[in-house]
């Protein structure tokens, strides 16, 4: 089965094509000289390295390894067996997974791909090896430092010394020694961020070399529908001039059959040839369990995590949180539990960071609590178990962040703890997100007024004040609208002709913001829904569950550690549940007043207190928040509620036995079940819907 044999023969037929090119390239600053290898039926190699000066030494080991390719071929028919041995005594691996192999044949052969592998498939092999068969140099495109690093100390750790990268972590002199290394011929294997395209200086370094293979990670990046859009990943087109030879290969681990769409077209390359492997993890079990509250949740999280303590059987876990200050309080708790676990956010510094992470890879500590900071890059084989704290945004984040587990291929669990309150938390980080029209006005006639300088967003966020998430979408949108001129110290505004500032049409973010609040109703609808977890994650992707579920708690419901005990209900209110205007009457015939209603510490789920704020909010509306609101129930001696003579409603001090967290909890709850309504303002207020 020759599956390589044409990727090889074009790994020959370019390593001449690049021994010829440079040998009349007075640009690339080599001796000229004639090291053409002869391809074709019978296979020759050259004679030494004397025969082609022009070519390095790093060139001429492409070229010998791809004529032993070829050479094995012509003994004994087989080049699988070739490559699993580079496989193995260069990767430590014993063979190839059948996509990967699909990938790597397609890549040898100069065909454009686009892979959907699922997380822990393996991606980073695809085009690991071949970036050391071909004879240019390998560009990959990636995200975040971290995995940068990640990367190329692994293969520094295998023995694999031609890779490196160049990002804002080196300072000047290291960057200049890594771009004359790469002109030296040193790497193969260079890894950069998607803005070190906009540098004039990296441009031109593009265009001095033999670029065999442009690698875009994490490709959904590239796509507005895609869970991490980010535009200068759109604008990678845009270069691909630069590199005229290379072949192109987009790799993500989770994009909807839309994204899977849009990633060719923004390419420019629509015939792209697409691999897809299943993203069906069979070794996962999926589960969700109801909240009530942060209480309950702990007992869920403090359950499941007396099996991770280190012992006979280890059980290291992660779990994920949609704050850094919810991070740090939960680990704590988790430590008081004498279960060995730390916290971890983009807040800490380098080194914390990485100390962290190293006793986690190093099973010093069990449980990692995170935002989530702590994903790409991470490759711990048996992580046991993955617990959302709280619910994400979006599928596509579940997934990938669920997907750390059981990367070994051994069982392991993924659970999302779910609170109605959860969705009011993240409409709440999608509104932060999205600024209206007049925020982005103010930004534009902002950048107007400091026109003289290039600003960068972090400076556009201490000058403004103004939520970074906010700035970063304002900035896309007139980036969008060709509003602002790039350069490498950050963004400043167009000249306009007029006195006056131009209408800037919202559409294109409007548009995003409406793709988020898909994404959230479609984990909702996970959340809330009693079907196959499986299914319905696969179904989202554009695929189908060929074989029967292997485990989600749906279809193979285990015994509960414990069950949720919500504090009896003294009246009934179902009526005013769905009505919450009448909550009125049957509240006030149902106590005596001023009486002191004692009540359990975890009361979120009271229908008795969710009547209380329904009335008082009634009595109250469009005059308070959820704060003021707590401290009524809790008979708080606020200065301020004497001065507004709040002292004296009915309700004041009916739930002083309660704690306020459980209070804004319920109240939290009751405006993700759309009984009550925030409006916003500086100072947001509450009403009945």
């Amino acid at each position: 089965m020759a599956v390589f044999e044409p990727a090889v023969q074009r790994a020959i037929e370019r390593a001449n094509e690049r021994a010829l090119n440079t040998a009349n390239d007075p640009v690339a600053g080599e001796s000229t000289g004639n090291g053409a290898v002869s391809g074709g039926s019978s296979l020759t190699r050259a004679t030494s390295n004397a025969s082609s000066p022009s070519l390095s030494q790093e060139e001429h080991q492409s070229m010998d390894m791809a004529l032993d390719f070829a050479l094995d071929h012509a003994i004994d028919g087989n080049f699988d067996s070739s490559i699993e041995k580079i496989l193995k005594t260069r990767f430590g691996l014993d063979q190839l997974r059948p996509k990967q192999k699909e990938v790597i044949s397609n890549i040898l052969a100069g065909r454009h791909t686009l892979a959907f592998l699922p997380t822990g498939y393996g991606k980073s092999l695809c085009y690991q090896l071949p970036s050391q068969v071909l004879p240019g140099v390998t560009v990959v495109i990636s995200p975040l430092i971290a995995l940068m690093h990640d990367q190329v100390n692994g293969l520094i750790r295998r023995g694999i010394r031609n890779a490196t990268m160049l990002n804002s972590s080196l300072d000047a002199e290291q960057l200049d020694e890594r771009i004359s290394g790469i002109r030296r011929g040193q790497y193969k294997l260079v890894y950069v961020a998607p803005e070190r395209l906009e540098s004039p200086r990296f441009r031109s370094l593009l265009q001095s070399l033999d670029i065999s293979l442009l690698v875009i990670d994490e490709a959904h990046c590239i796509s507005q529908w895609g869970h991490d859009f980010r535009p200068q990943y759109r604008n990678i087109r845009s270069y691909l001039s630069l590199m005229p030879k290379a072949t192109i290969l987009a790799l993500t681990a989770t994009a909807t059959p839309r994204v899977q769409r849009d990633i060719p077209e923004s390419l420019g390359l629509p015939s792209m040839t697409c691999v897809i492997g299943s993203f069906d993890r069979p070794n996962l079990r999926f589960e969700v369990e109801q909240c009530a509250n942060n209480a309950d949740k702990d007992r869920h999280v403090f359950a499941m995590l007396a099996e991770s303590k280190l012992g006979v059987e280890k059980k290291p876990s992660i779990v994920y949180t949609s704050s850094r200050k919810e991070a740090e309080e939960l680990a704590r708790r988790i430590k008081a539990a004498k279960i060995t676990a730390a916290c971890y956010h983009a807040g800490l510094s380098p080194d914390i960071r990485k100390k962290v992470q190293n006793s986690f890879e190093n099973d010093t500590i069990s449980v990692i609590v995170s935002t989530v900071a702590f994903g790409m890059g991470v490759d711990k084989p048996n992580i046991r178990r993955v617990i959302h704290y709280n619910m994400p945004g979006s599928l596509e984040n579940y997934y990938q962040e669920a997907g750390r587990a059981g990367r070994d291929g051994n069982q392991a669990t993924c659970t999302l703890l779910y609170q109605a309150k959860d969705i009011y938390t993240q409409k709440w980080l999608m509104d932060k997100n999205f600024p209206d029209a007049k925020e982005v006005a103010h930004l534009l006639k902002f950048l107007h007024d400091n026109s003289q300088q290039s600003l960068r967003p972090m400076d556009l966020h201490k000058r403004m004040r103004v939520e970074d998430s906010a700035i970063n979408s304002a900035l896309d949108l007139l980036k969008h609208l060709n509003m602002l001129d790039v350069d490498a110290n950050g963004v400043r505004a167009r000249e306009i002709s007029g006195s006056r500032m131009p209408a800037i049409d919202m559409s294109w973010l409007d548009a995003r913001k409406e793709r988020d609040s898909h994404r959230l109703n479609q984990i909702i609808k996970y959340a809330q829904e009693s079907t196959c977890r499986r299914k319905h994650i696969l179904g989202y992707f554009g695929q189908t569950l060929d074989n029967s579920c292997t485990g989600c708690d749906t279809c193979h419901p285990v015994e509960k550690r414990f069950v949720s005990i919500p504090t009896p209900a003294k009246m009934a209110v179902t009526e005013a549940s769905r009505s919450p205007r009448s909550a009125q009457s049957l509240y006030s015939q149902s106590r005596p007043a001023k009486a002191k209603v004692k009540v359990e510490a975890d009361t979120t789920g009271s229908s008795e207190l969710e009547a209380a704020i329904l009335v008082l909010t009634g009595e109250l509306s469009g005059k308070v928040g959820r704060t003021t609101i707590a401290s009524i129930l809790i008979g708080s001696k606020a200065k301020k509620l004497k001065e507004k003579k709040l002292d004296k409603v009915d309700a004041f001090g009916t739930f002083a036995h309660v704690r306020m967290d459980v209070i804004m909890d319920t109240i939290d709850n009751l405006i993700a079940q759309e009984k009550l309504q925030v409006i916003t303002g500086m100072y947001p207020k509450l009403v009945l819907v």
